[in-house]
């Protein structure tokens, strides 16, 4: 049986539809977006029974799965309303914008006999599944510390076609904090087998540039129930090139270095492999026995990013069609999101710690 699929949102929706064409188990058969222009594009792009404007007449169609690719402030509201028909819920992140949309994310999914999955897809980006697996084999020893950072000036996307705010413009740097934290806090949290306790934010004050109730660069630190320290850091304004995935680990028996620049490369030094205290190592060294697959099978059709989005769509398809839980659940969503949310508290009253509340609870 093929498990249909529709999809919200057009524009990331376009990458939605390739990665889930790559599988002979479903079909995307529908598209939603309320901008015709964009519909019209992508049906001539690419081809579906149903492109509406109406989400409910999407999930009218007798759908199996919805993909949520539209922007932020919907991704709840779509799932419940999916959740609610049993309709399997991919959705785009971060998860949820309030505590209280949390609460209602988590209570749908618990009602309905659909599951649900967010995709965060940089938790699918070969090496970082590469150093949980090394993580999990012992080679970092005991793991105290790691670091994830998100550097991406998205000036030339804070308005649309016509001038008017996007998305981005409002919900990602229309108010302070961590806003969109996900892609640096998801793999590196998944590294440690263990809760975040409370979190602090600080930024680097007003930004500088015009127009915007955001700083220029925030940082949060994230103190573990271990009392092991995440720190993640977030700058959507700076003019910079951009690096999307930064990302360190430092254990007893060694550390994890993303590259920093396009002419640097993923390094590790660990004790029980390296020449001497000096010497590092490429992380590709360790590919073939901990990354599950191999990646120079990664064609040059799923190195969005880099890799991330094939990986990730695939372990969701995998899931539904097998009937298995779903990797990223909605507790892991949950945990991946609040975080982000309580920055915002913490930013703005000086960088007060602030505790994570215990969702299990809810």
């Amino acid at each position: 049986m093929t498990l249909r699929v529709g999809i919200t949102g057009a524009e990331r929706g376009k990458r939605f539809y390739d990665e889930f064409s790559k599988s002979d188990e479903v079909k995307v058969v529908g598209v939603m977006d309320t901008d015709e222009s964009v519909l019209e594009t992508f049906q001539k792009e690419r081809s579906v029974d149903y492109a509406v404007t109406d989400y409910e007449a999407l999930l009218d169609t007798g759908i199996d799965i919805v993909a949520i690719a539209a922007p932020m402030q919907f991704h709840v509201q779509q799932a419940v309303q999916a959740l609610d028909r049993d309709i399997h819920v991919l959705s785009e992140v971060t998860a949820a914008l309030t505590l209280d949309e949390c609460r209602k994310l988590l209570s749908a999914v618990k009602r309905s006999n659909a599951q649900y999955m967010m995709g965060e897809n940089y938790c699918y980006i070969p090496e970082n599944i590469c150093i949980y697996n090394m993580v999990q084999a012992g080679l970092f020893g005991d793991i105290y510390y790691g670091e994830g950072e998100y550097l991406h000036d998205v000036h030339d996307l804070h308005h649309d076609q016509y001038g008017n705010e996007t998305w981005r413009k409002k919900m990602q740097v229309g108010r302070p904090g961590i806003t969109y934290g996900t892609h640096s806090l998801g793999p590196v949290l998944g590294w440690f087998d263990e809760n975040i306790d409370n979190i602090l934010c600080l930024g680097s004050g007003e930004s500088r540039y015009k127009g915007y109730k955001h700083d220029d660069t925030s940082t949060m630190l994230c103190k573990m129930s271990s009392g092991a320290l995440i720190r993640i850091r977030q700058d959507l304004l700076s003019r910079r090139p951009h690096h999307m995935r930064y990302y360190s680990l430092q254990g007893t028996k060694g550390v994890y270095e993303a590259y920093r620049s396009n002419h640097d490369i993923h390094r590790v030094w660990l004790e029980d492999y390296a020449p001497n205290s000096q010497t590092w190592q490429p992380l590709s060294d360790f590919f073939s026995k901990y990354l599950p697959f191999d990646i120079n099978e990664l064609s040059k059709e799923d190195d969005s990013h880099w890799g991330g989005d094939y990986l990730m769509i695939q372990d969701f398809i995998r899931s539904i069609v097998e009937g298995k839980p779903v990797t990223i659940d909605v507790y892991r969503a949950l945990g991946m999101t609040i975080p982000g949310i309580l920055s915002e508290e913490s930013i703005s009253n000086g960088g007060k710690t602030v505790s994570m509340p215990d969702i299990k609870d809810w």
